[in-house]
């Protein structure tokens, strides 16, 4: 014969309990809060694609009402260009930004006609205040 199995009677209410019993009970009640972070997670997971969709589309709508503002200035920063004109005039040459060779060109010239500018200012200042 084997060895008698002694009968555990569960704690009253009163009583405290082995330490065992208290480590079991504390060991369900983090794997219950776990259980519930797990559905919390998975829940989220599930919900992703959706809320990701959803904030895509108000970034999209937030860029068309931008894109439809008008603005007092034209040509304004403030107010964002729409590509859907662009891309239907596709076949319109892009802007060509100014070479080098051409700015380099303009400087000498600036400054020639600054200083006529300066020179023609001067005669007048000195023949009305002379006269």
């Amino acid at each position: 014969m084997g060895p008698k199995r002694r009968k555990t009677n569960p704690p009253k209410a009163g009583e405290g309990g082995s330490p065992l019993d208290e480590r079991r009970r504390s060991l369900a009640e983090e794997e219950a809060k776990l259980q519930e972070q797990v559905e919390l997670n998975k829940k989220l997971i599930e919900d992703a694609p959706k809320i990701a969709r959803e904030r895509a589309r108000q970034r999209r709508e937030e860029l068309i009402t931008r894109a439809t503002r008008t603005d007092a200035r034209p040509a304004s920063k403030a107010a964002l260009m729409d590509r859907r004109t662009y891309e239907a005039n596709a076949v319109a040459p892009a802007r060509r930004l100014k070479l080098r060779a051409e700015r380099r060109q303009g400087r000498p010239l600036f400054f020639m006609l600054l200083i006529i500018f300066c020179a023609v200012i001067f005669w007048l200042y000195y023949t009305v205040m002379h006269s």
